[in-house]
């Protein structure tokens, strides 16, 4: 028990923040979300998406589940929310998201913000983090991943590149294909016994 307990302790500042303290952003960039959530809309000023970079600071104000709703450490004090694991409110303390995909191949080109490549490549088994979801008739998917020192980087992969974890769109398709076989095959069968008893 003691052992969970200091586990627990050595880890907190993963888990949660406190209101009023500051956080330092350690993605590559990032955008503020009027609603704790990857879908809502992002925060503008004079008609321009608010991003937040790397070692920019701000202030915490309450935390949901996987966002935290901050301000920016400027004169401005723009408030939004961001995804908790773009932050860290330990300098000495990296933390990366849950990954939930890898890349397919060697030498995959990453994209930036505006779906220009970059110098950045991934290789084959790398993992990455799929924002909103995944999608094999989108030409780009948005990831984030490590870099090779070690920072987050924010941008895009070609769809064709990426391997979701769990069941993707092609094994679905087939095994529907494999069960609509089966099942003609059984008609086939039943239909000629039927025949051969009447």
């Amino acid at each position: 028990m003691k052992l969970l307990l200091s586990f627990l302790l050595l880890f907190s500042p993963l888990l949660s923040y406190s209101a009023n303290t500051e956080a330092v952003i350690i993605a590559s960039y990032c955008y503020l979300y009027s609603a704790p959530s990857f879908s809502s809309e992002k925060v503008q000023v004079e008609e321009k998406n608010v991003i937040l970079y790397h070692n920019d600071k701000v202030n915490v104000i309450q935390e949901d589940s996987d966002f935290i709703l901050v301000t920016t450490n400027d004169e401005q004090k723009i408030q939004g929310w961001i995804y908790k694991y773009y932050l860290t409110d330990n300098s000495s303390q990296i933390v990366y998201p849950v990954f939930n995909g890898s890349v397919r191949n060697d030498n995959t080109i990453i994209y930036d913000i505006n779906k220009e490549p970059t110098q950045y490549t991934a290789s084959s088994g790398q993992r990455i983090f799929i924002y909103n979801g995944f999608g094999d008739q989108n030409d780009f998917t948005s990831v984030q991943l490590v870099l090779e020192d070690g920072s987050l980087y924010n941008g895009y992969l070609k769809s064709a590149d990426i391997s979701p974890d769990g069941i993707s769109s092609l094994l679905i398709v087939g095994i529907s294909i494999i069960a609509a076989c089966v099942t003609i095959i059984l008609s086939i069968v039943f239909i000629k016994k039927t025949k051969k008893k009447n």
